[in-house]
């Protein structure tokens, strides 16, 4: 309640101006298997997640091809595979005991925390929602046919295992659901109360649901319900419907939605002004990703502080013996979109702080499976990767709450579809182990950190015939013909799709490889005969990989095609596709995404936001950005110490490249930014143009940190922030600290 009185009063203050929220379509990826999003309202991190599940196969309940709608649902994860999961306590109006009636197509609209459509029958439905509630106003016109609304507990996408309603008077059904998590993973157990503003005459049940009958009205009748859902109980379930939403004033609560995600959205800025009107699309559609990127975890604290932890659904806890500012939150994709997590810690530090607290937390218990196995809260997927969240959270300063304590379940928690993936994941264990003071963890995990290089088969050749080596399964070669095969030998990819995926030591790949200039040389083939596969997790990074191989202009080219330009995909995460798809990746229209890309509740989107930006994760965990081509003129961070902005100009889309770089006013030429110097604010400044500077960026002092040193050349101290420069000879090391001269001068050019 409290939260809403606040908002309120910060609406009133609010002068008219364009918002931020207008940019958004949640429409975008709702069509088909491309996205595989919904258009429902919700609030950011918010566990009511109310949007309409229509007739067909979609993952999240809705397909924006099918006119048919099955009722309401209040809980989903947006963009995942399988079949999604969620689809709890569906509700229904009808005249009559219709199970599912016709809308009116012309009549969806849909906006960050509101949805709205009106069925043929000439009902309307208005959707809004809180973080724990969702708020439907239903309009009847008037009939002699009694209005009816439908309670459906027992639908989950994944499989329902358990569900009941009760009617505790003639305006209150309670009960609960459990349900299956995405693939059929164990399960999530959800009360819900749902509580009318006006008496129902009957109930009458309907195998597993409800039809709650109300009297006819001659001049139509407006039905209001508030359905709380709660990870508790019925009871608290109930009392969510008054906590979180005080009154009945459906508007109200849209608006005060609606200035969430404007709070929330607008912490980046796109000036309007400074936008060119071919770039005016993918402002829509950053936004639009920007706030896919906020959909999950959930946040599955009740509003009095109580909780239930995932694996443990006997205990319910108390935010209180934690931190009296702690947010409990659960809801995991982490294997797709671990790298959005460098997104929220950068924009959102305190809920990143809460979010890295309720991974601590579980890892106390020891154990973490893949998978979400076990009890949990809400809908999940997996957690794999989960560990580079608790890394980035501790390097960039969010550091309260005992790591020593959750260290088993740390190291516990490193698990991998296949050994390709597992060297990161050890590095990331290896650089907890450092802050933690453990040496001789730190050695172990380093060697396994460095463990892809026995998997190197330096003799493979790829699909057509050419050496260049690759990570196989065992270190030996391969058939020629297996190389482009996905699912040959990794997990939804092929080699090629792999062969890059040593985010912790590009330098190391590159002295299997023998130079940095062999490595790009492979990166660039792969490139530019269309190997890349843009719409699954495992090579997302690799346009950015540029920068530490001497190439930075090939960064900024290839990063900036793949959300702006035309681009040939041979490959779905499971094969080839029939004939080549040739398209954009991102489209501001329902069948947004790439055929069978599932956004991955964000991956997908976080990547055109850091693609957009300019600033990529491309080891996450490490508290660096790699700096690629962005993609507006003016960009404004508005981070909790300060505003960043990044001002690129004469950015446009044909001008790609970077001509010339500043940092506060002094010339820089590194390739990454270190978190530290975003922190405070500042200003990274920059000159864009049509063709490459092939100079800036390209000495190896300038390239990201690698774990491994360059062979008889000069790099990188391993892990070294500092970006000092050493010469690695056979004879000699010299720290070559007067070389900070080329990489950052001071001065006003």
């Amino acid at each position: 309640m409290r939260y809403f009185l606040l908002n309120m009063i910060l609406l009133s203050t609010l002068t008219v101006q364009a918002r931020v929220i207008d940019s958004v379509d949640v429409f975008v990826g709702t069509e088909g298997d491309h996205g595989q999003l919904y258009p429902g309202a919700t609030l950011p991190f918010g566990l009511v997640k109310l949007s309409p599940d229509t007739g067909g196969s979609g993952h999240s309940g809705y397909d924006y091809a099918n006119t048919t709608i099955k009722g309401f649902s209040h809980t989903r994860v947006g963009g995942v595979g399988c079949s999604g999961a969620g689809g709890d306590v569906r509700v229904k109006p009808a005249f009559g005991k219709t199970p599912t009636d016709t809308m009116d197509k012309s009549t969806e609209q849909g906006h960050p925390g509101f949805y709205s459509v009106a069925f043929t029958n000439g009902i309307e439905a208005n959707l809004t929602v809180s973080y724990r509630v969702g708020f439907h106003q239903y309009t009847f016109p008037a009939s002699s046919n009694n209005p009816y609304i439908r309670i459906d507990p027992s639908q989950s996408y994944a499989g329902s295992l358990d569900s009941a309603w009760t009617q505790e008077s003639t305006t209150v059904i309670t009960g609960h659901s459990k349900g299956k998590n995405v693939c059929g993973h164990q399960y999530y157990k959800l009360y819900y109360a749902v509580k009318f503003d006006q008496a129902f005459t009957q109930a009458e049940a309907d195998g597993n649901a409800v039809w709650c009958r109300f009297p006819v009205a001659p001049a139509g009748t407006v039905i209001k319900a508030k359905v709380g859902i709660s990870p508790i109980s019925t009871e608290q379930a109930l009392i969510e419907c008054d906590n979180d939403i005080v009154p009945w004033d459906f508007n109200a609560v849209r608006t005060h939605a609606e200035m969430i995600w404007e709070n929330t959205l607008g912490k980046i800025e796109i000036p309007g002004a400074s936008v060119p009107a071919e770039l005016e699309e993918y402002r829509d559609l950053f936004y639009t990703c920007l706030y896919r990127c906020y959909l999950l975890p959930h946040n599955v604290t009740s509003s009095d502080g109580t909780y239930r932890m995932a694996g443990d659904e006997a205990t319910v806890r108390d935010v209180s013996h934690t931190a009296d500012d702690y947010i409990y939150y659960a809801g995991w994709s982490i294997w797709d979109d671990y790298r959005k997590f460098s997104l929220i810690s950068l924009m959102e530090p305190d809920i990143a702080h809460n979010i890295a607290r309720s991974i601590i937390e579980w890892f106390k218990g020891g154990y973490t499976p893949a998978w979400a196995d076990g009890y949990w809260p809400s809908p999940s997927v997996r957690n794999e990767f989960i560990n580079t969240i608790i890394l980035d959270a501790y390097q960039k300063g969010l550091t309260d709450y005992d790591l020593q304590d959750a260290y088993n379940g740390l190291v516990a928690s490193v698990h991998g579809n296949d050994q390709v993936e597992k060297p990161y994941q050890y590095y990331v264990t290896m650089k907890i182990a450092e802050l933690l003071g453990k040496s001789a963890d730190v050695a172990a995990y380093k060697a396994q950190a460095l463990g892809y290089q026995n998997y190197w088969a330096a003799s493979q050749v790829d699909g057509e015939g050419n050496v260049r080596g690759f990570i196989t399964p065992d270190g030996s070669t391969v058939s020629q013909r297996s190389v482009n095969t996905i699912d040959a030998h990794f997990y939804e990819g092929n080699l090629w799709h792999y062969r890059f995926f040593v985010p912790h030591d590009i330098q190391g790949l590159a002295n299997l490889r023998g130079s940095r200039s062999d490595l790009a040389d492979d990166l660039e083939y792969y490139f530019s005969t269309n190997r890349h596969m843009a719409l699954n997790e495992p090579p997302l990074a690799y346009p950015f990989l540029f920068n530490y191989l001497g190439r930075p202009y090939r960064t900024q080219y290839w990063s900036r095609v793949y959300i702006t330009d035309i681009v040939t995909s041979l490959y779905h995460n499971h094969g080839t596709f029939g004939s080549p798809v040739v398209r954009r990746v991102y489209l501001k229209q329902p069948a947004g995404w790439l055929p069978t890309m599932d956004d991955d509740t964000g991956a997908m989107s976080s990547q055109f936001v850091f693609s957009a930006l300019g600033l990529y994760p491309a080891s996450m965990g490490d508290p660096y950005y790699v700096i690629g081509s962005p993609l507006f003129p003016e960009i404004i961070l508005h981070l909790k110490d300060g505003d960043f902005v990044i001002q690129a100009d004469n950015a446009s889309l044909a001008n790609k490249y970077i001509q010339s770089l500043s940092l506060n006013g002094s010339v820089y030429n590194r390739t990454w930014l270190p978190y530290d110097q975003m922190k405070p604010g500042g200003m990274l400044t920059m000159t864009m143009g049509a063709t490459p500077n092939t100079v800036w960026g390209t000495d190896i002092c300038a390239a990201p940190p690698s774990l491994s040193e360059a062979v008889g050349e000069s790099s990188i101290l391993a892990g070294d922030l500092n970006n000092d420069c050493v010469v690695s000879l056979p004879d000699f090391a010299i720290i070559a600290s007067e070389w900070s001269n080329s990489l950052i001068s001071q001065g006003d050019d």
